[in-house]
């Protein structure tokens, strides 16, 4: 029997999908281990053998394929410890990386201060050589500028080097002879140049994506080398593939190249995983939570499609240009603190307990309430089976964090606080998926909730109601969500050429073998990660605006449409895109910015195993009953517990009820009812609020 097995490790629990070949999957959690994640990953897989009856040496020769979603380079940079980075960049631009976009981060408040620079301005060296726009070499590339400063950088005990000049997008010879010199004069020095990560207009995006794949790049690389040994010891034979913040997987030795795509890849395959649950049910738009134990990631997916961006803010100030899931996080996690602030208002996240030592209710030490420990507390938790009992609760622990931290400050009962901790995370959620839809002008009660994470089952059905949404579909495998979103994807590959023109002025042969370049560079590399020819698929499209507009919009195209008749197709494209966005379009000329390929390297998908009816009735699968607190009922009141694991293809579960599974739970609020799927999953429907 051959298997494959998706990771994702999270802040709290690391958590392993593995599918057989027949399609039966087995799902295992396990305790995340910041300071070495590498050994969540060996544990995890020893339990994933141990479901099998097997030994980790003994299941390890038969796993085929294994795709691993990692935090290793998101981590680095938010706790500060990646490499000391120096910058080589054209003379005259040294400043560049620390003006930014020439304002404030917080314009209204000069008081906070500008992040530091990820490379310090002592270690970037400027150097003489410069292209004009039209590719007239000004000055050449002084040489010796560059060994001096690669003398400089050993002294100064570098740890990599990233090397941006200005107009090197475009031609990149100084570029590349600049970082071949240092390759040569710093062998065992991690380099890395914005030709080879993102060759794209606009200098500060540009070496800002550059240094931040030199901060993360040695620190990802030593995991990978680490991890890869690890499995090589257990007989592994098979494939690894690391999640990108594309939703794509790539090969180890690529991401330990291309580091930077693989920041933000955790929550990357949450809008995949949502598809893959929800297509066979004839349902394209979609929103997905995922709450796991630190943070809660919300996505849109409309008409099949999850919603891409091209830049974002790791940590909200180190700034990063390059496709990827559009994925909004907020701190609000099972883990989540609940605190008070210094005006007497209480407070949920972003702070966050983690793994170790967890909420109150671990009883690893912690005082401080969680999220967690008011779900303990309001009944909605089994502190008997909490990772099917594999992690006891303390719901005494759980009180009394909440009564002494919360409770007795405010003036108010212990439950009340643990309603007010339940309410206010929910707020904020509620706040999230509002940023994802109501902001950019959707209706989120026209799409369903597709939930995920272990803590999301239990607040799903109260963001839901908030939010006027109606329709749930809660995976069975919702624990492991991005895990699978991981496991299913296809390894991809992104490449840009920036033109800078006017449509009208294109000529339609010049892009087509613009896109043709791009393909081959894409075969190349599919080629070295051994894809065959026949899986190799591509999607093209183009960064598009109004003439002299700043920002634009990534519009796709059908090859077909790379023809003098093609390209008003394409225009139109971009009219309608902009309307649908902003309410108006214009009759200016529009401009080409980037042409964009995005190459593809199809993967074995995991079948999903539909079921035959069994019955409507659960009732046989009901455990116990227990006092549940529920809002619109004024309290606590008697909960029939379902085996949410024991459930089969056709039982309905009216609310209210707690539907109880190994590696979540799944609260169904009164008026509510959730129908098991041909596929196990749960479908639940809220009724309508007026």
């Amino acid at each position: 029997m051959k298997y494959v097995v998706g990771i994702d490790i999270g802040g709290t629990f690391t958590d392993l999908i593995s599918i057989d070949q027949g399609g039966e999957s087995k799902v295992v959690k396990t305790p995340s281990t910041p300071k070495d994640p590498g050994v969540a990953v060996m544990d995890g897989l020893a339990k994933i053998a141990k479901e099998y009856g097997k030994s980790l040496e003994e299941f390890m020769p038969d796993l085929e394929r294994l795709s691993h979603g990692t935090t290793v380079s998101t981590n680095t940079v938010l706790t500060w410890t990646g490499a000391k980075v120096g910058l080589l960049c054209t003379k005259g631009f040294r400043d560049e990386l620390e003006i930014r976009f020439g304002t404030r981060e917080n314009v209204y408040d000069y008081r906070v201060a500008q992040p530091p620079a990820l490379s310090p301005r002592y270690l970037r060296m400027p150097i003489e050589e410069r292209y004009k726009w039209n590719g007239e070499e000004v000055a050449p590339l002084n040489e010796d500028e560059v060994r001096k400063a690669c003398k400089y950088f050993k002294e100064q005990g570098v740890e990599a080097v990233a090397v941006c000049f200005l107009w090197s997008f475009r031609y990149p010879a100084h570029e590349n002879r600049a970082a071949e010199i240092v390759r040569e004069e710093l062998p065992d020095i991690y380099v890395t140049a914005s030709t080879e990560v993102q060759p794209e207009v606009r200098e500060y995006w540009r070496m800002s994506t550059t240094v931040l794949n030199a901060y993360v790049g040695p620190a990802l690389s030593r995991y990978m080398k680490h991890l890869v040994g690890e499995m090589d010891n257990t007989g592994f034979e098979g494939t690894m593939l690391i999640t990108q913040s594309n939703a794509g997987v790539m090969s180890p030795d690529m991401a330990c190249q291309q580091a930077v795509r693989t920041l933000l890849s955790g929550p990357a395959g949450g809008p995949r995983a949502g598809i893959f649950f929800t297509r066979r049910l004839g349902i394209d738009d979609l929103i997905t939570i995922d709450m796991g134990g630190t943070s809660f990631d919300v996505s849109l997916v409309k008409a099949g499609q999850p919603m891409m961006s091209l830049q974002s803010a790791v940590g909200g100030v180190y700034h990063l240009r390059l496709p990827q899931i559009d994925v909004h996080t907020i701190g609000s996690g099972g883990g989540s603190i609940a605190w008070i602030d210094q005006f007497g208002a209480l407070h949920v996240g972003p702070q966050a307990a983690g793994a170790d030592p967890g909420p109150a209710c671990y009883d690893k030490g912690s005082p401080e309430p969680t999220i967690t420990d008011a779900d303990v507390v309001l009944g909605y938790l089994n502190p008997d089976y909490f990772i099917g009992g594999e992690i006891k609760l303390h719901r005494d622990l759980a009180e009394k964090s909440i009564k002494e931290k919360i409770a007795d400050p405010l003036g108010m009962s212990m439950i009340e606080a643990a309603r007010a901790i339940k309410v206010i995370s929910d707020h904020a959620m509620v706040d999230g998926v509002s940023t994802v839809s109501v902001r950019r002008g959707e209706d989120p009660r026209k799409y369903t909730l597709v939930v995920a994470g272990g803590a999301g089952p239990v607040h799903a059905a109260s963001l839901a109601r908030e939010l006027h949404i109606t329709k749930l579909v809660i995976p069975k495998m919702s624990s492991i969500f991005c895990a699978v979103g991981g496991l299913i994807a296809d390894l991809r590959h992104d490449f840009v050429t920036s033109t800078i023109s006017r449509t009208s002025l294109l000529d339609p042969a010049w892009l087509h073998a613009a896109y043709e370049e791009m393909k081959e560079k894409g075969d190349s590399v599919l080629e070295s990660e051994g894809i065959p020819e026949g899986l190799r698929y591509f999607v093209i499209s183009a960064d598009m605006r109004y003439e002299s507009q700043y920002h634009e919009i990534e519009i796709p195209i059908e090859e077909e449409e790379l023809s003098k008749e093609g390209i008003p197709v394409i225009v139109e494209k971009f009219h309608r895109r902009h309307e649908e966005l902003y309410a108006y379009r214009d009759v200016t000329d529009t401009e080409m910015i980037n042409l964009r390929v995005a190459a593809f390297g199809r993967v074995t998908t995991p079948r999903r195993v539909e079921m035959p009816f069994v019955s409507k009735d659960a009732s046989k699968y009901i455990k116990t009953t227990r006092d549940v607190y529920f809002e619109d009922d004024g309290g606590f009141i008697p909960t029939p517990i379902y085996d949410g694991n024991a459930l089969e293809v056709g039982n309905i579960v009216e609310g209210p009820a707690i539907l109880e599974q190994k590696t979540t739970t799944t609260v169904i609020p009164t008026g509510a009812r959730a129908e098991v799927t041909s596929f196990g999953d749960f479908l639940v429907e809220l009724p309508e609020r007026l």
